[in-house]
């Protein structure tokens, strides 16, 4: 891992999507999410993806500034199609509109077909958790993943994420594809040379486990049946529900994937100070229940890791990248004529 300033990141992230055609305010929400995902350690999510996008504004294949359609609006629920633009900003005005509709109504959903890939999905939850109301966030992916028992790769990790705000305990956090493993953590691992996979992370074309990246094709479903099935229900929730992208039509040349966007006021359902007491304490008993003998962390929940990392990166200025990863901005940024990500130190992975 290389040490990098989060200020000087979002700096030069920022000038090269203006370089590409973005306007600065649009510019500046995509950095601060892909940065974030690094602070947060989903390496696979952060400053990596600026290459990518640019090549898919330089393509054709996603609008530099965001323009959506309105398809249905009643209030509580939205439907947009998002003309294939930034699947970031589209998740992040998306979430923002459903926390207004669910300030105003209790709950607020809106759901975005026709987007671009949209990142970590914990960055909206998030959103809505930070306004105090519990954000949940699904969506559809290409095809990356064999159905259990399969070895045709037929439909998406499809990610789900839910936060929920607490008072005076880590506010928890669950973000997850329906997968075993991100399937963009191999991907890493690939880029890195790795050739040995832990167990049960791949399988081969005939849809059987291996350990070996020369014969990886696919990631199974999270454990087994119950993975797949979910995949199928974010399917349907995410994507068919409102005719948003799913399997090969949710790729960067088809339709593109597309996302669930939900908010939840508290105060709808519960008196807020008696939810934050609550959740307070269940948090509480359950991380003082007895951890097993080879725990020496005791119990963590959803996003605690992730969130510590976050505020040591925020306190100390600076954040962790993988190495390759910044070279892909650094070259980039050569290519345009930006001044490059200084290394401010080089650590052990």
């Amino acid at each position: 891992m290389v040490k990098i300033s989060i200020k000087e990141a979002k700096e030069r992230i920022v000038e090269i999507f203006m370089k590409a055609g973005m306007n600065e305010d649009e510019a500046a929400i995509m950095a601060q999410m892909l940065v974030e995902a690094d602070q947060r350690g989903v390496n696979s999510h952060g400053i990596l993806c600026t290459a990518r996008y640019v090549r898919l504004i330089r393509e054709g294949k996603m609008r530099p500034n965001m323009e959506k359609k309105v398809l249905r609006d009643n209030g509580v629920v939205a439907v947009w199609d998002g003309n294939r633009s930034s699947g970031q900003l589209l998740g992040y005005r998306g979430m923002e509109e459903a926390i207004a509709k669910a300030k105003k109504n209790g709950v607020g959903i809106v759901c975005i077909k026709g987007t671009n890939h949209f990142g970590a999905l914990a960055y909206y939850s998030q959103m809505a958790q930070k306004e105090g109301l519990i954000g949940i966030t699904l969506g559809t992916g290409d095809s990356t993943m064999a159905p259990f028992g399969g070895c045709e790769k037929v439909i998406g990790n499809n990610p789900i994420a839910v936060a929920a705000p607490a008072d005076k305990q880590v506010s928890p956090v669950l973000d997850m594809a329906m997968t075993v493993v991100a399937n963009g953590k191999l991907t890493n691992m690939r880029r890195q040379g790795i050739e040995e996979i832990p167990e049960g992370w791949g399988l081969d074309r005939d849809g059987l486990p291996t350990t070996k990246m020369s014969e990886y094709y696919t990631v199974p479903p999270l454990a087994g049946y119950k993975g797949w099935g979910m995949a199928v229900m974010v399917d349907i929730l995410a994507g068919i529900l409102f005719g948003g992208g799913t399997g090969d039509r949710a790729k960067d040349v088809s339709e593109g994937p597309s996302l669930f966007i939900m908010a939840l006021d508290i105060d709808a359902f519960n008196d807020k100070a008696k939810y934050l007491e609550d959740i307070d304490s269940r948090i509480s008993e359950l991380k003082s229940s007895k951890p097993a003998k080879n725990n020496t962390h005791g119990i963590l929940m959803p996003g605690e890791i992730e969130a510590g990392r976050f505020e040591a990166s925020e306190q100390s200025g600076y954040v962790d990248v993988l190495p390759e990863n910044l070279k892909m901005v650094n070259d980039l940024a050569a290519e345009m004529g930006i001044r490059q990500i200084e290394v401010k130190e080089t650590k052990d992975n």
